[in-house]
């Protein structure tokens, strides 16, 4: 499958703008202190910090996912191993960060990560489609 960097580029903002409203969401629900900043508010915070960490681990990351898939001609298998992917290493970096002894924080924010990144690539499947019809 060649993505093209239309494609690609598209859906990794679509990734990126769906986390950030994930973030935006967890803070908007679990703010329990009177007078904190509320998760709405936060979201042009999460754009403009998040960027580029996006940019820098992101993009990199997406590469390297979607090289080894290049062959295979199912799109919803490039779908699910984003998801997977990316989930498995957000857990992964949260966990160890956690020191192993909490796992669930990870869990969580890693299925955050896990359904951004799978939509962000299914969001694209008509662009690849057409790219590779040529």
């Amino acid at each position: 499958m060649r993505y093209g960097a239309p494609a690609f580029l598209l859906g990794w903002l679509i990734t990126f703008v769906l986390i950030c409203l994930g973030l935006a969401g967890v803070t908007e629900v679990t703010a329990t202190t009177p007078g904190s900043i509320s998760g709405w508010t936060s979201f042009p915070i999460y754009l403009v910090f998040g960027f580029p960490v996006a940019a820098i681990l992101g993009l990199p990351f997406a590469i390297v996912i979607a090289w080894p898939l290049r062959r295979v001609q199912s799109q919803w298998l490039h779908v699910g191993v984003h998801g997977l992917a990316t989930g498995a290493a957000v857990w992964t970096v949260m966990t160890a960060l956690g020191g192993w002894t909490a796992p669930v924080p990870g869990l969580l924010f890693g299925s955050l990560f896990a359904f951004s990144a799978a939509a962000g690539r299914a969001s694209v499947i008509k662009l690849v489609a057409r790219r590779n019809a040529r």
